[in-house]
């Protein structure tokens, strides 16, 4: 049974089909949740897999679902730009509106392309749905698992349950961050470059306080700036001793 930090057992998995969230607070905690969940799956099973042939596989559908989101969000600005720039234009384009388009126009067309690609890269995995119910809560849960079991599978906990975790569900809960612009929330460390973490946060970068802290360190003039606010510290403490020094 693969072990989870205390920090994942207070996020469980999440029903998918649940009585429906009454505020806007509760809506936005269940995606949440869900999200979490995914980014969860993703982590463990790349912590799990590292170095192997799925792991590969499944790092070359995350980037180019990252650079396929980057790439739609440049062409729906430019877009968003020119159509106000021709807003109630009434002479001709010049040669260099013309030339944009026709950059615009092959971006799109790349885009497109690399598009049709993946859905042809995530064609490979088979799903099928599949029912659970959750006797205690009532609610019953709908989900697509993958319709044959192949390469390496880990467990992860879920309550009463265990969750069986392969490459296919790794794709498809990959599949379901990218769709809510949630990439971010499985991460591989920015400064080991070793541990996958569940970022909740699009500015948490690191797997731990120390490389957070190493990261800081390795930063230009950061050791003279640490030295001098250790030195500023420490004045401050001779100028004004804490209240049980005094007497």
């Amino acid at each position: 049974m693969l072990s989870m930090s205390n920090e994942h057992r207070s996020h469980p998995f999440t029903q998918a089909i649940a009585p429906r969230p009454r505020t806007q607070t509760e809506l936005t905690r269940r995606n949440r949740t869900l999200s979490y969940s995914d980014a969860l799956v993703v982590v463990e099973w790349l912590n799990a897999t590292k170095g192997t042939a799925p792991y590969r596989r499944a790092l070359e559908v995350r980037q180019e679902l990252e650079e396929l989101g980057a790439t739609m969000d440049s062409l729906r600005q430019q877009r968003q730009e020119a159509r106000a720039k021709n807003k109630g234009r009434r002479n001709p384009l010049s040669q260099g509106d013309v030339s944009e388009a026709v950059q615009r126009a092959e971006l799109y067309t790349q885009f497109r392309e690399r598009h049709n690609a993946l859905n042809r890269l995530l064609a490979r995995y088979a799903f099928v749905p599949a029912m659970a119910c959750d006797l205690d809560a009532g609610i019953w849960r709908c989900s697509s698992v993958p319709k044959a079991t192949r390469g390496r599978t880990i467990e992860i906990p879920d309550g009463e349950l265990t969750v069986q975790i392969n490459e296919a569900a790794v794709i498809a809960a990959l599949a379901r961050l990218a769709a809510n612009r949630e990439l971010y929330k499985a991460r591989l460390c920015e400064q080991c470059q070793e541990r996958w973490r569940v970022s909740e946060r699009q500015i948490d970068r690191f797997c731990s306080t120390e490389c957070r802290a190493r990261f800081r360190m390795s930063q230009p003039g950061s050791r003279e700036r640490h030295a001098r606010q250790q030195r500023e510290y420490r004045q401050t403490l001779k100028s004004h001793p804490p209240r049980n020094e005094r007497n």
